[in-house]
């Protein structure tokens, strides 16, 4: 039938399209009850699935006000928010417009709504970090770190993406008490008051928080089977209606267009009967869904999973593609670390992330960090090599502790030029000191070919770094041999905090996250009764998977820790000689 012989009825329905779910999805969908937590493995679809629950709570709950969250504004503004408007950009139908139409469905960071939209219930605080629909749904960015961003709200449900990077406590504490708000009939709805959370697998090896694994404890079963068999019975009759109201624009036979309507009205009473009693259903409910990334197979296809087995060390692959949980390593390196304490949360001076506008695009640099003084100096532990790592650190007098605030690294083809560019991008501009305290791997048992790369790499580095007018001052070019047990030692004496000449290490876990991993994997090697540092993962793994999953970055922060504070080891344990059980550093 050509276009222009098309009613408009007729045209309406030509936008209906057909769209792949997994199973996951649509049991996902077809349960849709008051709180929904999904954890599950990398490409499963999840976050798909996410953005159309997103809309059906906006679209259900007009006027109202919900939360979207996440551990800091910074991962809202640069990962979270872009997914979800992308999304809403997505081409449907014939005629490829979006999926929802900015400034006619939904506007973001927009103060002025514009004249055919409902306003919402609840003053917009922060216009420029909302997003608001149509019917009025206002939608509010949370940062869990941040106890005012939410402070005073009355919201009626909460988004959290990425539930594992979020601290489970501050969230229970800070957020789901703000969901109180909501008119009667909000109070109605099947989403009022609910959660909706997605997840990879926490590795709690990783120090990544499992909170979210207690709601798998709250499931009826018995009701979200009886959900099923209702909300099934209902999306026949819906597809019934639909199919036959199509056909009703397709054909010009009056006594056919009678029977279509007489079955659309008894398919729309038996939904007017079961519907309520659904959505009474689906208040009551919270469902826990648990899927492997293998419940995509027939939309990812054999090749994904043979890359991800060829890239992820065993225990990545059991967690984010197999969803299996983890255990922690129980012989750390980093003997007495502790993620409450040794990491810190409250990284960034929320002032000016409050100012800034949605509709641009956001670039950190050290403006944002609370703990950067420009006007002191950057210590800089840096391990050299095909994998280069870099942290920098800060020393705060008056607190008396060493801040480890940035973390850089990139591997060959990428070198030193590359690395300092990327410190003077992040730091230069701002930092008025200038000076860098530069730390790194000198150990002096090593063969003449290594200390003779070793130090080209260094100086390679301090000459790069000069040529963006920082000055740099290596300071241990010609350090004695170390071994693995002064570093473990130390490192032990420095976390006990029990002396008062060490400073307490403190490390931005928002800004050092492949550090904080690097730690939490860093075992020790026993192996012959001597004690090691057991970096077999950079051997083992890609480049691109060294970060995270291997030594690297945790070597680098042990060649800082080790330059700043040696000299508080007692003489006799510096002096101890290459006995069995200790290792010199290979």
């Amino acid at each position: 039938m050509n276009d222009q012989n098309l009613s408009e009825e007729s045209k309406k329905y030509e936008e209906f399209e057909e769209i792949y779910n997994n199973m996951m999805q649509l049991q996902a969908s077809v349960i849709d009850c008051n709180t929904m937590i999904i954890e599950a493995g990398r490409g499963s679809g999840k976050t798909t699935w996410f953005a159309k629950r997103f809309i059906n709570v906006a679209y259900d709950l007009p006027g109202e006000l919900s939360f979207f969250a996440h551990k800091t504004y910074i991962a809202l503004l640069t990962n979270i928010i872009p997914g979800i408007i992308s999304y809403f950009r997505t081409p449907v139908g014939n005629s490829g417009r979006s999926l929802l139409r900015e400034g006619i469905d939904f506007v973001i960071g927009e103060k002025d709504l514009p004249d055919h939209f409902n306003f919402p219930k609840y003053p917009i605080e922060n216009p420029k970090h909302s997003i608001v629909f149509a019917n009025g749904h206002h939608c509010r960015l949370v940062a869990s770190d941040q106890p005012d961003s939410i402070a005073g709200a009355n919201g009626v449900h909460a988004f959290i993406e990425e539930m594992k990077h979020n601290k489970g406590e501050k969230i229970k504490t800070r957020m789901f008490p703000a969901l109180r708000g909501g008119s009667p009939q909000a109070r109605k709805s099947p989403y009022y008051q609910g959660i909706t959370g997605i997840s990879d697998t926490a590795r709690i090896d990783l120090g990544e928080d499992d909170w979210f694994e207690a709601y798998e404890k709250n499931v009826d079963q018995e009701l979200i089977s009886e959900i099923i068999t209702v909300a099934l019975h209902v999306n026949k009759c819906m597809f019934i209606i639909e199919r036959n109201n199509r056909r009703m624009a397709e054909t010009k036979d009056k006594s056919n267009i009678n029977k279509l309507v007489k079955e659309i009205n008894r398919q729309q009473k038996i939904i007017n009967k079961w519907m309520p009693t659904l959505r009474h259903m689906r208040r009551k409910a919270t469902y826990y869904l648990r899927a492997s990334s293998f419940v995509n197979k027939d939309f990812l296809g054999f090749n994904y999973f043979k890359t991800q087995m060829d890239v992820l060390t065993t225990d990545e692959f059991m967690a984010a593609i197999a969803n299996i949980r983890s255990k922690r390593i129980v012989d750390m390196f980093f003997s007495g670390y502790n993620i409450k304490r040794h990491q810190y949360s409250d990284s960034y001076i929320y002032k000016s992330i409050y100012d800034f506008d949605l509709k641009k695009t956001f670039r950190l640099t050290a403006e944002y960090l609370k703990y950067f003084n420009p006007d002191e100096p950057l210590i800089i532990g840096y391990d050299p090599g095909h994998f280069s790592s870099i942290v920098i650190g800060q020393y705060h007098k008056k607190d008396n502790e060493l801040r480890v605030i940035k973390e850089f690294f990139c591997w060959i083809p990428k070198q030193q030029g590359d690395l300092a560019k990327m410190i003077f991008e992040f730091f230069g501009p701002l930092h008025r000191n200038r000076r860098v305290i530069f730390y790194y791997d000198r150990a002096g048992n090593k063969k003449k070919i290594e200390q003779d790369r070793i130090t080209t790499d260094a100086r390679l580095m301090k000459k790069e770094l000069e040529v963006y007018k920082f000055n740099v001052d290596m300071k241990n070019e010609k350090q004695a041999t170390i071994f693995y047990y002064e570093h473990f030692k130390l490192i032990s004496m420095l976390l006990s905090e029990n002396m008062k000449s060490l400073p307490k290490l403190r490390i931005d876990e928002n800004e050092c996250p492949m550090l904080c991993s690097s730690i939490m994997i860093s075992a020790v090697d026993r192996s012959e009764g001597k004690i090691a540092l057991d970096k077999s993962s950079e051997r083992r793994l890609p480049y691109q998977k060294q970060a995270a999953f291997s030594t690297q970055l945790s070597s680098a922060l042990m060649y800082l820790l080790y330059g700043l504070f040696s000299d508080k080891l007692p003489k006799e344990i510096s002096n101890i000689p290459e006995l069995p059980s200790n290792l010199v550093i290979k």
